[in-house]
């Protein structure tokens, strides 16, 4: 006697599956906080027993401005890692032009150009001339216009010694400094830098005519426009306000044009 074994369907993987494990991730996050905490108001409480009270209150204050310290290092280090991420997005986009890219994926791409740009009070030019490439990939004149001429304006700035460097440019410079000493270790980073900083120098100046000349010609299109919509075509001779009604004469009926028209042709025809 055989017995059929019927194979059940293996369920395709869900996407659903994703908060899951969000959620077990989260909470591993929490246990380990929580069991840390304990383990540091233990060491604490012995410590106390132990030391004192003096000790302890120096060694939590040491504890907590390390924290701190690495916190704040941590994030300004975030923070440059954005521009140089922003940097590998724009490189991607702009450097393969024949690879047709979503519109979400470039609008997204200007996003963060835009949070980068913003991010400084005074931004690379590189940064500026990547998001003006990007505007002027989708046929956003005045975007490209506005980023591509802050890009030449730094670009001059960065040759003025008279301009002081804020703090966000100075550890983006050391940044950029540490990927040109060791470009093997950031190879990505290095070779994004590269190709922009190529492209900036050798299709900056062109895109900027070429978006003004566009935005010229869509703002006179603009203003044609304007001006046939407001004036009104002439229909045939006008009359002036400041002319008399009794001076102004209503036009011969059509009979008596054509009867006058009509004499003269058989005057004509009687001297032949």
């Amino acid at each position: 006697m055989h017995v059929a074994v019927v194979a059940r369907p293996t369920k395709a993987p869900s996407s659903r599956r994703t908060p899951i494990s969000m959620n077990t991730n989260r909470k591993k996050l929490l246990r380990t906080i929580v069991a840390v905490s304990l383990l540091a108001a233990i060491v604490a409480v012995i410590a106390l027993k132990l030391i004192g009270v003096l000790p302890v209150v120096l060694v939590s204050a040491f504890g907590v401005g390390s924290l701190v310290f690495v916190s704040i290092k941590g994030r300004q280090r975030r923070k440059t890692e954005v521009v140089l991420g922003f940097y590998v997005t724009a490189n991607e986009i702009l450097d393969d032009e024949e690879r047709r890219r979503y519109r979400f994926e470039i609008a997204e791409a200007i996003k963060t150009g835009e949070k980068v740009v913003s991010s400084m009070p005074d931004p690379p030019p590189l940064s500026s001339f990547a998001l003006g490439a990007l505007y002027h990939s989708i046929g956003d004149q005045n975007g490209a216009v506005q980023h591509l001429a802050l890009a030449a304006e730094e670009e001059v700035l960065k040759e003025s010694p008279h301009v002081a460097p804020s703090r966000q440019l100075r550890r983006y410079v050391r940044r950029l400094r540490q990927i040109e000493r060791r470009p093997e270790r950031w190879p990505k980073f290095n070779a994004a830098i590269r190709n922009l900083e190529r492209m900036h120098r050798e299709r900056a100046a062109h895109l900027l005519v070429q978006n003004q000349g566009q935005l010229k010609t869509m703002v006179e299109a603009y203003e044609v426009g304007k001006s046939l919509q407001l004036d009104p075509a002439p229909t045939g001779n006008r009359i002036s306000l400041d002319r008399p009604l009794r001076t102004i004469k209503s036009p011969r009926p059509i009979a008596e044009v054509l009867n006058d028209v009509y004499q003269e042709d058989r005057k004509a025809s009687d001297l032949l």
